[in-house]
């Protein structure tokens, strides 16, 4: 008979068990993804003044554009967004059925891509163009529901708007040439 040491199979089974339920339950938050990856800047005080086009809610029009009109200037600021939804759920019956779902196996999944725009325009040219694309995808389980599809837009609408003000204050001199001709 021989001694045994560190872990029997016994325990390893649970432990194994146990991991793989936790990592299971956990599966109810929400994953994002911005694209392009910037480098957040701590001095944000660059601005750019002058007519915005834009239709929407203020908040997520990037801040660093200022409504302002400039005596004799042809340019202009047209933000724009859109918000692609898609989802999968395990049908009723199945759900019923499995008994996983106790434990808090997914029962369903939700996607939203969001991606915005910037356009700086002088006239009907565009100059120079900015966009940032966020994509969040949250699993569902009976157990952990997470955030809403509203809240999932909301944050994406935000961190694209935050993606695209990083983009334009690391081409400051660029736009500042290019907007004064200095």
């Amino acid at each position: 008979m021989t001694k045994s040491t560190g872990i029997s199979r016994v325990n390893w089974f649970f432990l194994h068990v146990i991991s793989t339920l936790s990592s299971i339950l956990l599966l109810g938050c929400t994953a994002m993804e911005v694209t392009p990856k910037v480098s957040q800047i701590d001095n944000m005080e660059f601005r750019l003044k002058g007519k915005i086009v834009y239709e929407g809610n203020k908040e997520y029009l990037p801040r660093i554009l200022i409504d302002e009109s400039v005596p004799d200037s042809d340019y202009a600021f047209r933000y724009t967004y859109n918000a692609d939804y898609g989802g999968r759920d395990t049908p009723d019956v199945v759900a019923f059925i499995n008994p996983f779902n106790v434990v808090g196996f997914p029962t369903g999944k939700n996607t939203l891509i969001i991606t915005g725009r910037l356009d700086i325009l002088k006239g009907e040219e565009i100059l120079k163009s900015y966009i940032a694309t966020c994509a969040l995808k949250k699993t569902r389980s009976l157990l952990v529901e997470g955030e809403t599809l509203s809240e999932m837009r909301k944050k994406g609408l935000i961190a694209v708007r935050d993606n695209i003000e990083v983009q334009v204050c690391q081409d400051r001199e660029l736009l500042h040439k290019l907007l004064t001709g200095k």
